[in-house]
Formats: C-alpha cells, structure tokens, sequence
C-alpha cells in the first residue's frame, strides 16, 4: 500500500461516515512517487487506447477551455513521462491546469490501491456508498483554483503527491456576501474575490504525501506552487431518486423507449403502464429490488469504484494455462439468485448463468478472499460440476478477462 494503514483506519473509525470538520493528516501517503507513477500509467492507458472516454477536463485562469481539452486528449502521454510533465508539453502555459474523473477505471493496480482505502470507509450493514465513488486527478502548475473560492455537495478526500507543496485556505463560517457569490451547477456557489477573503480562513500547506478532508459546503481555494498532482476521492450521497427510477426501468422491461420529443401525456402514460398491477412471477417490487440488488454487487465487486474500462483490462482473454494467479481483489465476484436465475457479478459487470447453479458458486466466492496463488486448472475446478468442461473453462477465462483474476 502506498499510504499508512494503521493511521487511515484510524481516521475512518473517527470520522467516516459524516466527516463534517475538516482533518490534515501530514505524510499519510508513504509513496506519493508510487500513486503518482499509477496515475501516470492510468492516463498513458487512456490517451492510447481510449481517449474519447476519458473524463477530462482542461482550464485556463477562471474559465473551462474547451480546445485545450480536445488538444490532452489528444495527446497520450510517452512511454516514461508523468503526469505534470504531460500537462508542461501539452498546456504551453503555466497557469493550466487538467482534471480527470474515474481515473481509477484505467488502472487495475490503482483501483487496488484506491479501493482498499475505500473500503476502511465502509461498515457493512451500517454505511456504505449505494451511488459510488469517484477517484479523480488534479494536475496543476501554479495559480488559484481555476473555479475560484468554492464549495462542493460532497466531502473532498485530497492526497496530495506533488512534487511541489500546494497550499490551500479553509472556511470554518461563511464570510461572503450573496452579492459576490455566483451560483454554479458544478461547483456550488463561487467567488474570484480571492485574495481579500485570505485572512478569514484557515491556511494549510500540503507537502507531498499530505492528506487533507475538505468537509461538504465548506469554502476552499487551492494555489499551486509549482507543477504537482494530488488525488481526490468523491464520496457521493445516496441518489436515492435516480437509484430507484433506473432499477424501475430496467425491472419492468419496456420494450422500446420513448421518442425524443414525444407527447406531453406519453411520459405520464409509459409510468402509468410500468406501475400498474403486476401479475408476473416475480412481482415488479421484487425484480426492483433485485435490479437494487445488483447495483450494489457492481459497487462491492469493485470496491464500491466504477468498473475498469475495457482498456485497463487484459487484451488476451486466456491467460498461460500453467502460470500462477491470484485474486485481484476479495469479493471480486459475487451471485445473485433471482427468477430461477442466477446472475454472476464480477468488478462490476453481469453474467448469467445457467438454472439452478447458485449453490454450487459458494465456493468460488468463498475463495476470492483467500491471497494464494493458484493455478487455471484449479480455478476452472472451483466452478460448477454440472458445467460441461467447457463451460467450465470458458467460465475461467472470462474471470480473467474482466479482471477478477490477474497474474501471480
């Protein structure tokens, strides 16, 4: 692990899951050259092989510049440079500054890493994250916050790798008047009356490996002083709406959708037919909770991260028959019985199965806890006898190909 176990569990039995004060923990990340290095490989992976799906961002000094993201991402990073290496060549400026979004979907080393610390977070039972996580980038080389002063919906996780220090002000209260606050749908309410404002909050300076929490609704303004990255962790509250309107939608099955500009009625009426009187087996509030259900198995199989992208995963589907493997993660694969099916969840992605097999998957569950390497043949041997050795096999590769399984 690139950061202080002892010292992070310690953190989240203090403050998670409400973190409502701020907490600057000095050097919690042992090797910010390693995270950086990680990241680094992330951002190499997707400007090669899938830049149109990266979620980037570029801006200039109070403005979002739209050409300058198209120009990063379309320009994938060599083979030994860093991430504010790639921003120095790209930006020609030093007051640019580049954020990525699910930056851990490109990296299966990086979702380890990122998913262990957000699994001490987590209490089973009690609080977990039913909408998600995002593990984000910031790279800078000097200058304020491009957004200005500003506060977010969520609490802001920052790790900071440098190399440069980046310093940053806090606002325990909230000292401005209305008239200089601009609303913003992105970044809550902002103001660039920065400087006037310095002597109210509280200031920190980030060194590499300094970790700060950033409470929600609490004003906060970074400058940079000197090119560095850190990393972010979003927590997201529970969308309970949006959870439960798309599970709806994917347990009633409608056959089409509706057209883009469709009738003022046709709206009310396609709700209407989704929630009439069910007389399937199972019944709607069933299959909807089962959707929910699976929702929250694509979050856990993954560490409550998004799933990796195609990229990060491996490019040969089967891996060498007599190498060792190991688990890439616990709980990389989980099963859901519904409807006389059983539905297979692996970091993140769904497979069905055939009839009638839930039990017999108790034990290749069981074994993704378990750190010992094993072999191919072993882990087609975990899967269900009733399977033809076929099955079985095509079965095992498909665990390494969607990452559940990697090399030894």
């Amino acid at each position: 692990m690139s950061i202080d176990m002892k010292t992070w569990k310690a953190f989240a039995a203090a403050h998670a899951p409400g973190f409502s004060s701020p907490v600057f923990l000095p050097g919690l990340v042992t090797d910010p050259q390693r995270l950086g290095r990680l990241i680094d490989c992330s951002l190499r992976t997707a400007t090669r092989q899938a830049p149109g799906d990266l979620r980037l961002r570029a801006f200039r000094p109070g403005a979002f510049d739209y050409p300058l993201t198209k120009r990063f991402v379309d320009s994938p990073l060599a083979d030994d440079e860093s991430a504010v290496e790639w921003l120095a060549r790209t930006a020609g400026s030093d007051e640019a500054c580049v954020a990525v979004n699910d930056i851990s979907t490109w990296d299966l080393r990086l979702c380890a890493e990122v998913s262990a610390m957000v699994e001490e977070l987590v209490t089973d039972g009690f609080h977990e994250l039913p909408s998600g996580t995002d593990v984000y980038t910031f790279i800078a080389h000097s200058g304020w916050t491009p957004f200005g002063i500003h506060k977010d919906d969520e609490p802001s996780l920052i790790f900071h790798l440098g190399p440069s220090p980046k310093e940053v002000w806090i606002w325990h209260e909230n000292p401005f008047d209305t008239s200089g606050i601009t609303p913003s749908p992105s970044f809550g309410q902002i103001t660039f009356d920065i400087e006037e404002h310095l002597g109210s909050a509280e200031r920190r300076l980030l060194r590499p490996g300094d970790f700060l929490l950033i409470p929600q609704d609490t004003y906060h303004v970074f400058r940079n002083l000197g090119p560095a990255a850190f990393l972010g962790l979003t927590l997201y509250p529970v969308r309970t709406h949006s959870l439960i309107t798309e599970a709806l939608w994917r347990a009633a099955g409608p056959a089409d959708p509706l057209p883009d500009y469709p009738p003022a009625g046709a709206v009310a009426d396609r709700a209407r037919t989704l929630l009439a009187e069910d007389t399937a087996d199972p019944s709607l509030a069933e299959r909807v909770a089962h959707e929910l259900t699976l929702t929250q198995l694509r979050l856990r199989t993954n560490g409550h991260l998004s799933r990796p992208h195609r990229a990060a995963l491996p490019r040969s589907g089967a891996p060498v028959i007599d190498g060792p493997l190991r688990w890439s993660r616990p709980g990389a694969v989980a099963v859901a019985a519904h409807a006389g099916r059983t539905t297979l969840v692996v970091r993140g992605r769904t497979l069905t199965v055939p009839v009638g097999e839930r039990a017999d998957f108790d034990s290749l569950v069981r074994a993704t806890a378990s750190t010992a390497p094993f072999s191919f043949r072993e882990l087609a041997a975990l899967l269900p006898a009733r399977l033809t050795p076929d099955s079985r096999g095509e079965l095992a590769r498909t665990l390494y190909a969607l990452g559940a399984v990697i090399a030894a």
